[in-house]
């Protein structure tokens, strides 16, 4: 392998993607082996846009040319369009191959599986003899490389017939695309890559807040991929960034939900952050109570030697147990409720038998 090539590939590859290290060896194998490339696996991974990049710093723009597949393509389309002034005159099929990518030293077929298995079985007979034979038009391959892309198994593709199991076997080279794990440390690392060229407010702390809400997803099931991880980024940096903030607070993940897939993940969140303000609310009135126990209770202390101040302070103190006790907290603040409640209760008994004991005789 040409060592420059791998190493230029890896080098703009790694510059801009995640684990694009066996995209990157691919690839370079492919162009220096001049053998027929096939990237599979579920949306979202980059495929395309590693591609795309790998061929801008190893081959000229027009040496590449890029067709998309589905179920409208057609032979003509394959082939650079149909001539229709031969099909008139001539009444022959014929078609404008230097049109196509037969002209051209690198193909790279979108969603190559989504076309007709005419299309297919065409595309078939050409990759096999090096060139387009459509009745007495001849056109030779200049194509060195074909790199094709789908989300398909290249297994569930054979097992479609003979003509799609023939057109895989003319891709030697296959690689499927994905992450072996989605964890928060996986979505970090994509973040820490990407988040730089996205516009809107810094992070402010959160990047592995949603890191971490989006590897609960892939625990619970099918994985967010990288490329809704992205947008779902994008989203909260301009969250913050239209409230004129210069920092993404907790609450622009709320704005999630305007993310497609990501509508739970924006509900779970919003019951989390509603909890966390009651909490905070909670403690904040133990806070404020807790302030007025240590009142009552200097209050108290400076009324011993006078009956009269040590019963208003009872009072006090009684009046403060029943208040307490209405006082609504969340879980973990009811320890500390109870224990003004049973301080303020021992206290106000405490007045009471110094105003008696003051007043006997």
């Amino acid at each position: 392998m040409n060592t420059n090539i791998h190493q230029t590939i890896s080098a703009a590859l790694a510059a801009k993607f995640v684990k694009s290290d066996e995209v990157a060896r691919i690839l370079a194998i492919a162009i220096e082996s001049g053998k027929n490339v096939l990237l599979w696996g579920p949306g979202g991974h980059g495929k395309s846009e590693m591609v795309t990049e790998a061929l801008t710093h190893v081959a000229h723009e027009d040496d590449v040319f890029v067709q998309s597949f589905g179920e409208g393509m057609d032979e003509a389309t394959l082939w650079g369009g149909l001539d229709f002034q031969a099909l008139e005159t001539e009444k022959v099929l014929r078609y404008f191959p230097e049109q196509s990518f037969l002209a051209r030293p690198y193909a790279v077929f979108e969603e190559l599986f989504d076309a007709p298995a005419t299309v297919l079985l065409a595309l078939k007979d050409t990759l096999t003899s090096k060139k387009l034979r459509k009745g007495a038009q001849t056109f030779s391959m200049a194509t060195q490389v074909v790199i094709a892309l789908t989300n398909k198994d290249p297994q569930e593709i054979s097992d479609m017939g003979p003509a799609a199991h023939a057109l895989v076997e003319r891709f030697p080279l296959q690689l499927r695309v994905d992450w072996l794990s989605y964890t928060a440390a996986d979505y970090v690392e994509l973040f820490q890559k990407v988040a730089s060229r996205l516009p809107g407010a810094d992070l402010n702390g959160t990047m592995p807040i949603l890191a971490e809400m989006l590897a609960k997803v892939a625990e619970n099931g099918e994985a967010i991929s990288p490329r809704s991880a992205v947008h779902a980024l994008g989203v909260v940096k301009t969250s913050a960034a239209i409230r004129s903030s210069t920092k993404v607070e907790k609450r622009d993940l709320l704005d999630l939900r305007f993310v497609d897939g990501f509508e739970e993940l924006a509900n779970n969140l919003r019951a989390e952050l509603d909890a966390a303000a009651e909490r905070a609310a909670a403690e904040g009135r133990i806070i404020a109570a807790e302030a007025k126990l240590r009142v009552l209770l200097q209050e108290l202390t400076d009324s011993f030697g006078s009956p009269i101040k040590l019963l208003q302070c009872a009072k006090r103190l009684q009046a403060f147990v029943d208040e307490v006790s209405a006082l609504s907290v969340t879980e973990g603040f009811t320890e500390r409720r109870k224990s003004l409640r049973d301080t303020a209760a021992q206290k106000a008994t405490e007045a009471q038998s110094a105003a008696l004991d003051s007043t006997r005789i």
